[in-house]
């Protein structure tokens, strides 16, 4: 495992090496997402990214890939949410607004973040879509 999880303008990020390190890093990004939703990003060495929403109810997942380009992924999932209302999550600086067909529960997000960080891929036990 060896990533680095990045929520903050301004900072580097926290690298994180160990099941341990993976713990408490996203502990501290869920404790800073209580006070406003956010999203933290999970990026690998080869610079894929997989980002997380924190401080709902539910989740979403929002994949890029290193080379910036498309295809992108976002979770696909079945959380409920309010009819019709997007997921909003704060992003660097921004309100970023997702479909209510991309809310996962977020221990499911969570573990789909520890999977990308083992295997360096989006985890087969999450459904995926093309956006």
């Amino acid at each position: 495992m060896r990533a680095k999880i990045k929520w903050r303008d301004d900072e580097d990020g926290h690298l994180v090496s160990c099941e341990e390190e993976f713990r408490h890093t996203l502990a501290e990004a869920e404790q800073d997402a209580a006070r406003m939703p956010l999203i933290a990003e999970v990026i690998l060495d080869d610079g894929d990214c997989l980002a997380i929403g924190l401080g709902r109810e539910v989740s979403v997942l929002s994949y890029v890939g290193a080379s910036k380009m498309p295809p992108y992924f976002s979770s696909q999932g079945s959380a409920r949410v309010r009819d019709g209302e997007g997921v909003v999550f704060h992003y660097y600086g921004h309100w970023s607004e997702f479909p209510p067909s991309a809310a996962v529960p977020i221990a499911e997000a969570v573990e789909a973040v520890r999977y990308f960080c083992r295997h360096g891929k989006l985890s087969p036990l999450m459904n995926w879509a093309e956006v």
